[in-house]
């Protein structure tokens, strides 16, 4: 994301799910490291798989464990600052990347947005044209994806950034797609998670290198943590800045109930959610 090979090493992660006695556990692991400059937190090497379907290629519903049905409250926030920040006009066009099971093209055509789209997995695809016109949705990866220059005004990464092998080049082709002062709205899991630390530091004291971020060889496939210092420097790199973030706490696994409010009031204020949010801006030419 920055360009640098300053990184430190954070631990092993292994390619099932780890538990809290990751020594008992078999598997093949890969190591995790932190970028020192922007904080991006990634695998290295980077496991790979032959085909895009080694991944996905699974009913939605078994991917997200059931499916929620849609509702114009869905996406709903991102909406509404998009429009804010693009001082929003009807028939603005939007492109969601990865586009799922089509719940934010739904929202963005119901708020007025000449909507596409755009999803590589063949399941997900199938679910997206039962409800969109299939004439609007892709099935496509985004590297070989065709769109004319300037073409959105907003274009959005659901919770895609994180399982893609390079998100510095997947930004860059947007940012060719998007018109001058248009919106990237990415949604990433944060390398700043109050969680991730302190399941941590309960590995090492139970005297183990093991970590808890990433899940590069299994569901849900995370081969990134991005901090906001990660799309600062990526910006000044690629021409875009950012115009707005948020951090999110989402869920708190691991810990007893009794906790969850104590840590939610934590990781509201001092900005160590599980969910960061970003808008990025194109720079004019």
């Amino acid at each position: 994301m920055c360009g640098s090979g300053n990184f430190r090493l954070l631990g092993q992660r292994l390619n099932r799910s780890q538990g809290f006695r990751p020594k008992q556990a078999s598997g093949i692991s890969v190591s995790v490291k932190q970028c020192r400059d922007c904080d991006l937190i990634f695998s290295d090497p980077q496991p790979i798989p032959e085909n895009l379907s080694d991944h996905y290629d699974l009913p939605p519903e078994e991917y997200w464990k059931g499916l929620p049905a849609w509702s114009q409250d869905y996406f709903a926030r991102e909406i509404e600052t998009a429009k804010r920040l693009l001082d929003f006009r009807p028939g603005m066009t939007a492109l969601d990347i990865g586009a799922g099971v089509g719940l934010a093209m739904q929202s963005l055509s119901a708020a007025g947005f000449d909507t596409w789209g755009l999803e590589p997995a063949e399941p997900f695809y199938e679910h997206i044209v039962r409800s969109v016109d299939p004439s609007r949705i892709a099935l496509t990866t985004l590297e070989d994806a065709s769109y004319g220059e300037a073409s959105f005004d907003f274009i959005t990464f659901g919770a895609v950034l994180e399982h893609l092998y390079d998100p510095a080049a997947a930004l860059e082709s947007a940012l060719r797609w998007l018109k001058p002062n248009g919106l990237i709205q990415a949604e990433v899991p944060s390398s700043d998670y109050l969680v991730a630390r302190l399941v941590n530091l309960f590995f090492r004291l139970r005297g183990t290198s093991y970590v808890t971020h990433l899940s590069p060889m299994h569901p849900p496939f995370h081969l990134f943590e991005f901090g906001l210092e990660s799309f600062r420097k990526n910006g000044l790199l690629a021409g875009y800045s950012i115009a707005e973030h948020h951090y999110d706490v989402c869920t708190i696994p691991h810990f007893p109930k009794l906790l969850h409010a104590p840590l939610r009031w934590w990781m509201d204020r001092k900005k160590s959610g599980m969910q960061l949010t970003v808008y990025l801006r194109r720079l004019a030419d």
